[in-house]
């Protein structure tokens, strides 16, 4: 009955004649709330239906067939902790607020949103609530109002950066398809959503804690993307600069695992895998050197290595037959004016505090492509999963669960129709910016540092020496294309 049960059914009828597949996808929906199959799913079908009116005809767009399908690499770099109103609220067509908005505190003080340039480290804030519990504080039943009160919040929450602050993103932004309804997995903090757009569930996860059984040796079983395109024979690859999050996978993730110089040199040679995900460097968040944009590391840094890995990618002979998506974990607690929706999850509750399919608030996603119509803002719903369907859909892959079984296929925001736009645009080199240590004189009104980024126990733990896994600390030569210049600049700098 079900297009989770026939897959490949679903898919044929998604290319064939999509208007009949939409209906009968929306027909399954109300067919399960009738018989009592899908408990909460009424108040899925509540919150989806009010915005994917708005874009239907987009999401409409019919598509060539898998084999036609003129992408075969796939790129997926994963930064963290910002939200679209935060860093993209200003992109013309894109449905952003910055100034003017005001949200009140525990007392009900009202504060207003304000810029956050020329800090762009966050050193005398705390790091803004983003966890499953303050995610619904911050969504308070669609009021989206809550994000200066949850946790320690405080007015970096409540900050935002122009176009002319971050020195890459907006240049991305500019030139291909940016997202303004791509919404983080789920409402809760980085692991979750990462484990989301790895295998379309988090096992059950809402916090940044290890698998429980036999994490010691084996992590959560490997029912990824990269299991299912293995199974097919595709080849996919895992790339990081010092802490592995695929090692949460266990051996699997780690015999999958590569450090990012692999993806410089194989992008060079044009012998990219199929699938790519890249990740930035994770260690000393808290202390403000990291380079994947969390606070209180400097968000300049995390653009400087963004900018290494899209120019890579441009530049690779893949380029022609790819797609790299930017994306961000998560909100990272920063504000948002657009209520996310519930959606068809493997764990949805009718409770939003046990709902799985609670979507988290909206980040900054842009792809880029020469596939991708240039300088253009989509407005269809999608999540991590629906990158998952496209891949999926690519390589005849069937979906790893109900989330990504039910999500919009995020190719349907491509432009098959024209012909591709094979020179890749003049997109700037962001600066290589040398980012200081919080704690420093110059933050002696600081506050107290948050402990490190979670992803640090697989190192401390002595789980990536089991797995054999040598741990390398993020510097120059491991993170960037041309580490001489980044040397040069830390010598400057002492």
């Amino acid at each position: 009955m079900s297009d989770i049960r026939e897959p490949e059914y679903a898919e044929q009828l998604a290319h064939e004649t999509p208007d009949d597949y939409l209906r009968r996808r929306e027909f399954l929906q109300r067919a399960a709330l009738t018989a009592g199959l899908a408990s909460g799913l009424a108040t899925v079908l509540s919150s989806d239906v009010l915005v994917a009116e708005a874009a239907r005809k987009q999401t409409q767009i019919p598509l060539p067939s898998p084999r036609n399908m003129p992408i075969d690499t796939f790129v997926v770099l994963m930064m963290e902790n910002r939200s679209f109103d935060h860093y993209l609220g200003w992109l013309p067509h894109a449905d952003g607020r910055q100034a003017g908005l005001k949200y009140p505190d525990k007392q009900g003080k009202l504060h207003s949103t304000h810029a956050l340039a020329p800090d762009f480290q966050g050193c005398a804030f705390n790091d803004p609530d983003h966890s499953f519990k303050g995610g619904r504080e911050q969504l308070n039943n669609g009021k989206m109002n809550g994000f200066r009160r949850s946790g320690d919040n405080d007015d970096f929450a409540l900050g935002y950066y122009h176009e002319q602050d971050l020195p890459f993103i907006p240049h991305a932004a500019r030139a291909f398809t940016t997202y303004d309804r791509f919404f983080c997995s789920i409402l809760a903090s980085t692991f979750p959503n990462r484990e989301y757009m790895h295998a379309a569930q988090s096992y059950g996860k809402v916090d940044n804690s290890y698998p429980e059984v036999g994490f010691k040796n084996q992590g959560f079983p490997d029912t990824t993307i990269f299991a299912a395109l293995k199974k097919k024979g595709i080849d996919g690859r895992y790339y990081f600069v010092d802490e592995p999050a695929a090692a949460l996978w266990g051996a699997p993730g780690v015999a999958r695992s590569a450090h990012v110089e692999e993806y410089y040199s194989r992008a060079a040679a044009g012998t990219l895998p199929a699938l790519s995900f890249v990740d930035p460097s994770f260690a000393n968040e808290s202390g403000g050197t990291s380079g994947d944009e969390h606070p209180h590391g400097d968000v300049r840094a995390g653009q400087a290595y963004m900018s290494d890995v899209v120019h890579a990618f441009m530049e690779s002979p893949q380029w022609k037959r790819g797609v790299l998506f930017i994306v961000y974990d998560e909100w990272g607690g920063f504000f948002d004016h657009v209520r996310p929706p519930r959606v068809p999850d493997i764990r949805m509750n009718r409770d939003i505090n046990k709902d799985f399919g609670q979507m988290g608030f909206r980040i900054p996603a842009v792809a880029v492509s020469p596939w991708v119509k240039r300088g253009y803002v989509h407005h269809g719903i999608f999540g991590f999963e629906s990158i998952l369907k496209m891949i999926e859909y690519r390589f005849g892959v069937g979906p790893l669960t109900t989330r990504d079984a039910y999500a919009h296929n995020i190719a349907r925001s491509f432009d098959f129709k024209s012909k591709p736009r094979l020179e890749p645009p003049a997109l700037p080199t962001a600066p290589m910016v040398v980012s200081q240590p919080c704690g420093t004189p110059r933050d002696s009104a600081a506050v107290a540092r948050p402990k490190p980024h979670d992803m640090t126990v697989l190192r401390t733990s002595g789980y990536l020496d089991r797995l054999g896994l040598d741990y390398r600390p993020a510097t120059p030569a491991t993170m960037f294309r041309e580490p001489t210049k980044i040397e040069a600049l830390l010598r400057a700098s002492t």
